[in-house]
């Protein structure tokens, strides 16, 4: 949103909907508006992270069947071995020299995924940890404390769906 260390310059607050003109501006104290943009910028890498990992699980969904196909087969050979005491150490190996193969495939196919969002990991994790609860206490002059219980109107929220 604001540059690659800024999150005092620009975000939702910053700009005016489209036909504001004429209309009162409600005033925000400039800490709670820093607060609501990176809140804002959080979410935003949060969408883009997820749109990311849509477009990896399509375009890998093929290596993953391969390696879920493998890894059941393995699976299989191993519980005849054990079941009926047919040796299949041979078709294990063989087996398991296929896996890593498709394991190898598709660790190159998801690189490029990974490596769009692993920046965005980190900085939502950052944003969680660190940042927004440091703004809130800011604001609010209170640290923020775990919340063992979910609010009721939360709860209400979550369990008509």
């Amino acid at each position: 949103m604001g540059g690659e260390n800024s999150h005092e310059t620009e975000g939702p607050l910053d700009s005016k909907p489209k036909g504001s003109e004429g209309m009162e501006t409600l005033q925000i104290p400039e800490q709670v508006a820093e607060l609501i943009n990176v809140v804002a910028e959080r979410y935003g890498y949060y969408f883009a992270k997820r749109i990311k990992t849509s477009e990896l699980m399509k375009a890998t969904a093929i290596e993953r069947r391969e390696v879920q196909r493998i890894n059941k087969a393995i699976s299989g050979k191993v519980n005849e071995w054990m079941k009926d005491g047919t040796d299949t150490r041979p078709e294990i190996i063989a087996l398991q020299g296929e896996l890593a193969s498709a394991r190898a495939a598709l660790k190159q196919k998801s690189a490029p995924f990974n490596d769009a969002t692993r920046p965005l990991g980190k900085a939502i994790s950052y944003l969680d940890k660190t940042l927004i609860p440091n703004q809130l206490q800011a604001v609010t002059g209170q640290p923020v404390i775990p919340k063992f219980t979910v609010s009721p109107e939360i709860l209400k929220a979550i369990t008509s769906k």
